[in-house]
């Protein structure tokens, strides 16, 4: 579908998009789920690398396949002892630090 065709709904995915950037509501969500979302892409990307689909990994940690689901949605925050759980399963150390904003950034984007 082209930028000018219109959905179903009367407007096109440009300007769909283009008014969302222009609210402050989900400017704030947007930034208040980055952490989580940033997060939720390493899970996935480890994941695939262990050759675990999420129902496999949801056993291993002792949890439900939706929850899995919801972590690599970055839907919320997951808790520490989560983090350290998932570590383990990819034979991985958990490692915590402060970093500056921008270095944070650019350090999740070079790991993708």
């Amino acid at each position: 579908m082209s930028h000018d065709a219109l959905s179903p709904l009367g407007s096109d995915s440009v300007s769909a998009a283009s008014r969302r950037r222009a609210d402050p509501a989900y400017n704030t969500e947007r930034e208040r789920r980055a952490p989580y979302e940033r997060i939720a892409r390493l899970v996935i990307v480890h994941r695939m690398k262990t050759g675990l689909t999420q129902k496999a990994l949801a056993t291993q940690l002792g949890t439900s396949e939706s929850a899995i689901s919801r972590l690599e949605r970055g839907d919320h925050a997951p808790n520490l002892d989560t983090l350290r759980r998932l570590a383990d399963v990819f034979g991985k150390d958990l490692v915590v630090d402060f970093a500056d904003v921008d270095h944070e950034r650019e350090a999740t984007s070079a790991a993708f």
